[in-house]
């Protein structure tokens, strides 16, 4: 059976949290779904755990990389897509993250919206988990950056009319790297790469670099150690974007596409109750939802 729905992950060097992240979705899915890891030349045992869970779960694949430092996350996020073979991809279900029963809730919830918007060509937004038509994002790639991929392509769609965003009980847990020396690597790419994408798509850079040194110097959810690496990172980001990396400007960038495409499930539910009824969620999982 062909699936309808294809969930995509990419992976490198997670073999720490690999298979109970992969395990907490498969878990929860029938014949219906299919899961795509790529993983992008990890070095770790990635893909050794791969291969063994793929002979517990037919319903799982995996495609082995060599690794290239020229492709970014964007660009392995936009593989996975190739390779599906559904009809609707789940996104950003990460390899560190370990999953609640809620996926096919999310899956439902944008099939009722569909329906009542009588509108099927759309990206949905969640917290941390997406959903969009395969062919939708065949025409829409993610760019080929770290990190902020997913923000500039939401932008991009957001501005389109084709992204709808929506709250909901965050039903995942991100589950902490042990070795600080993982940890210390992760934030440093994290916040560099996300520096550079901001001069390099910014339509004023100059604007956007003052903007960040105000938010190093107030942000107060960051360590003294972040905002010190931050401080560091400012200077050689700045100079790489502007002069090295620039990019199609992007005048949204620096506003919130959760801004730009928000639904509100309770009025749409209201709306529409009449010809459709409620959504076809659970007690439970209107919980999860807002729905009152």
């Amino acid at each position: 059976m062909k699936p309808i729905y294809s969930i995509c992950v990419c992976n490198y060097n997670m073999a720490e949290t690999l298979e109970i992240s992969l395990r907490s979705v498969l878990d929860q899915l029938d014949e219906r779904y299919e899961v795509i890891v790529i993983d992008d030349g990890s070095k770790d045992s990635s893909v050794e755990i791969l291969k063994n869970l793929s002979k517990v779960y037919e319903n799982l694949r995996f495609i082995p990389l060599v690794r290239d430092y020229r492709r970014r996350l964007g660009d392995t996020r936009n593989l996975s897509i190739e390779a599906a073979r559904g009809k609707y991809v789940i996104l950003h279900i990460d390899a560190d993250d370990k999953w609640e029963p809620y996926i096919d809730s999310f899956i439902r919830v944008f099939h009722e919206l569909s329906k009542r918007l009588e509108f099927e060509e759309f990206f949905l937004s969640g917290f941390q988990i997406h959903m969009a038509p395969r062919d939708l994002l065949l025409k829409n790639k993610y760019p080929n950056v770290y990190y902020t991929e997913d923000r500039l392509l939401f932008h991009k769609l957001a501005a389109k009319g084709a992204l709808f965003s929506i709250k909901h009980k965050l039903f995942r847990t991100r589950m902490p790297i042990k070795t600080r020396k993982k940890k210390l690597i992760k934030v440093f790419k994290s916040q560099f790469s996300s520096m550079i994408v901001c001069f390099s798509y910014h339509p004023y850079p100059a604007k956007a670099f003052f903007e960040y040194m105000a938010r190093i110097f107030t942000k107060s959810d960051w360590s003294f150690i972040v905002s010190s690496m931050n401080l560091v990172l400012i200077f050689p980001a700045f100079i790489y974007g502007v002069l090295f990396n620039r990019a199609e400007r992007i005048d949204t960038v620096y506003r919130s596409f959760r801004e730009l495409s928000p639904i509100d499930l309770n009025q749409i539910e209201k709306k529409y109750i009449e010809k459709y009824g409620k959504f076809k969620l659970s007690k439970d999982e209107r919980r999860i939802y807002y729905l009152d």
